[in-house]
This record gives C-alpha cells, sequence and structure tokens, in this order.
C-alpha cells in the first residue's frame, strides 16, 4: 500500500513539476540546440490582405475597431475589412454601416448562429491571399500587419500567431488579480516564443492571428477555442505556426472573478475538446508537434488531478516532510479561498487565488465535457 502511494505521489509530482516548470526549460534549450529560423522578407508588392472581425453585441467598442482597421500602416488597395456582425440586437450594426471606406464591408447576419458559422461565411467572401482573424475589442499595433506578412515569404508558414498584450493604460483597476492573469501571459509568451524557433507554436491567440485563405481549414461545429483549433489543423497539414512578438494587439483586462472564471471554465471545456480532436490529426506524422502539444496541452489539462494526487499522497506518507508539504499546501489553498472574499486582493494573495480558480475552472470544463460528450457546444459568443 506504502509503495503504491508513494508512486501516486512520484508520478503526480511530475505531472505537475513538468509541463510548468521542466517543459519550459527544456523548450529553451532544445529552440537554442535545434532552432527552425523563419525566412523573414517584405514582399513588393505586399499581399492582399483581408481582415476579418467577427462582432455580437459589440456597440462599445466597434467603432473604436474600425477606425483602428483602417488606420493601419499598410496600403488601402492591398486591404480588405471584412465585419461580420452575428445577429447583434444592439446598435453594433448600426455603427458600421456610418463607416464610408473603399475597403470596408460590413456583413450583417440576423439570425444568430455561432462564431464559427460567421467566421465560414466570411472566409468565403474574402478576396485576400492572406487573412487576419482579430476579435473587435482588440486594438493592433500600426505596424502589426506588416510584421505578420514578412513571414510568409517562408513557404512552410501557415499561420502566425501576434502577440497578445494588456494595455495597462487603458485597462480600469488592474488589480492583483488582472497583475496575475498579465504575468501568466507573459510565461505563455516565453513558451511560445521558444516553440516557434524549435518547430510551431500552438494555435493563436483570438485577439489576432494571420493564416493563408488557401489553408483555412473546415472547423468542426460546435469548436469552442476555434482560435487554437484553426492554427493546430494548419499544423497537422504541415505548415507551421509561427509567433511573431513583433505583430501586437492590445486589449483591455477586466478583472473580475466572475467574468474570468466564466472563461476560464469554458476554454478548460474546450481544452478536452481539442485534444480529442487533435491527438488523431497530428498523429505521429510530426514527432516535433506532438512533443509540443503533449507537453504544453495534453498533461497540463490533467493538472488538477495530479495536485489532487500530491495531496493525497502526502497526507498518507509517514514523515516530516510529507507532513510539513501536506501542511503547506493546505496553507496555500485556503489562501486562496481567503482571497476569493476580498474586493481587491493583494499580489500576495492573487497567486493562489488565480492557481486555484484556474484550478478549480479546469475540473469544471472537464466535468462540462463529459457531460456533453460528442454533442456540439452550445451556442455562446466568449472572448478567448
Amino acid at each position: 500500500m506504502k509503495a503504491l502511494v508513494a508512486l501516486l505521489f512520484g508520478v503526480s509530482l511530475f505531472l505537475v513539476l513538468y509541463p510548468l516548470v521542466l517543459y519550459p526549460g527544456l523548450i529553451f534549450f532544445l529552440s537554442r540546440l535545434f532552432p527552425r529560423p523563419v525566412r523573414k522578407a517584405r514582399p513588393d508588392p505586399l499581399p492582399f490582405v483581408t481582415v476579418v472581425i467577427p462582432a455580437h453585441n459589440e456597440e462599445r467598442v466597434v467603432r473604436d475597431k474600425i477606425e483602428n482597421t483602417l488606420s493601419l500602416d499598410y496600403p488601402p488597395d492591398r486591404l480588405e475589412i471584412l465585419l461580420a456582425s452575428d445577429g447583434s440586437t444592439d446598435r453594433t450594426a448600426e455603427i458600421a454601416r456610418e463607416t464610408a471606406h473603399p475597403a470596408f464591408h460590413f456583413l450583417d447576419f440576423p439570425v444568430r448562429r455561432g462564431k464559427l458559422a460567421v467566421l465560414g461565411d466570411a472566409v468565403s467572401r474574402a478576396r485576400g491571399e492572406l487573412l487576419v482573424l482579430t476579435d473587435t475589442s482588440a486594438m493592433l499595433a500600426p505596424d502589426a500587419l506588416l510584421r505578420a506578412v514578412e513571414n510568409f515569404s517562408d513557404p512552410e508558414v501557415g499561420c502566425v500567431a501576434g502577440r497578445y498584450r494588456i494595455a495597462r493604460e487603458v485597462t480600469p483597476a488592474l488589480d492583483g488579480r488582472g497583475e496575475s492573469e498579465r504575468g501568466y501571459f507573459e510565461f505563455e509568451i516565453f513558451q511560445r516564443i521558444c516553440e516557434s524557433r524549435f518547430h510551431s507554436t500552438l494555435g493563436a491567440h483570438g485577439a489576432f492571428y494571420m493564416v493563408r485563405r488557401a489553408l483555412f481549414p473546415l472547423v468542426p461545429p460546435g469548436t469552442i477555442n476555434d482560435d487554437f483549433v484553426i492554427p493546430m489543423l494548419i499544423l497537422a497539414r504541415g505548415f507551421r505556426t509561427v509567433y511573431e512578438e513583433k505583430a501586437v494587439a492590445f486589449e483591455v483586462h477586466l478583472a473580475t472573478v466572475k467574468s474570468e472564471f466564466r472563461r476560464r471554465v469554458r476554454i478548460s471545456q474546450g481544452n478536452f475538446q481539442q485534444i480529442l480532436l487533435l491527438l488523431p490529426a497530428l498523429g505521429f506524422r510530426d514527432l516535433r508537434a506532438l512533443f509540443v502539444f503533449v507537453s504544453h496541452k495534453v498533461l497540463r489539462a490533467f493538472q488538477p488531478l495530479a495536485l489532487f494526487g500530491i495531496l493525497l499522497g502526502s497526507a498518507l506518507l509517514p514523515g516530516p516532510l510529507f507532513r510539513t508539504l501536506f501542511l503547506l499546501q493546505l496553507f496555500f489553498y485556503a489562501t486562496g479561498l481567503l482571497a476569493l472574499f476580498l474586493p481587491r486582493p493583494g499580489r500576495l494573495l492573487s497567486l493562489p487565488l488565480y492557481f486555484l480558480t484556474g484550478n478549480a475552472a479546469i475540473l469544471l470544463g472537464l466535468l462540462r465535457q463529459l457531460r456533453q460528450g460528442s454533442r456540439p457546444a452550445r451556442l455562446q459568443w466568449e472572448k478567448s
């Protein structure tokens, strides 16, 4: 019995430490030892680009988004902008129709069908050889398109993921929770840069990414994390997704526990959904891609179960070391629960709060996916 508990503890500890501690260092060294540089160049003439902006009830930001996209440093005669409204019931359509510009086109779909359906219709009407997919709430840096386009001079590149940044100067009340979120994204960015240098990064952020229109995949209905699945299906076809840290998208971050938790539960459900979809799609044809996917996404999806194994093992195994470890875990989780009830927890309490709510979201996402099974996800419009 003791041997089984020790094995459970050891395996659980490895499953927690590997994706969070060991893998980031490993992928850093692999990116230095076995790099795959992107052959960048700025083509002349520049390729025709279509910017696709799906929207649902975005009256607060849609005018700013249109103005931001029209002001980008890209030749207007090489740019097409498609704003696609998915059954908006606010003033989104009214505001969009106020824009009169030859590059701008408004697609008003009066019946709400979901983001994937709107994306599919918009892409079928796009004229650009390259597609930009971007959230309505994300503001692009002036040179974002030019920076992303340079990567497509390499024929192996099928998708370019832009850098997501929280716009601190326009984000209200970025408290400790928001700082934890920002810190998490910086940690993710480090890994994505290393993965991109080694072979290919995983997915993209919905705020901004660019793909070859000819490679835009058929995404199964009900897919939740489309901004992850679309680049991964392109990767499964033998093309790279590279991370371009100079192609920046800024977004306001609303640091409330309730909204963050709801979003993270949905993303977590999408993570389990995409594991079932993408493992067979990747197969063993590209071992680098499979290694990155399993290390970065698959193992992390089961982190709460491994944490429970560590807690259980340290509670059952004898000795002062395990007893101390068990008490430290209880203290850490209790601190996170305490922070949950504080309106503005400081940085010290925000880390256990962020960790605790993140793992709770993973568990709820797993339960949702198990309950839903193979049925398509419920129609929703959630920011990624």
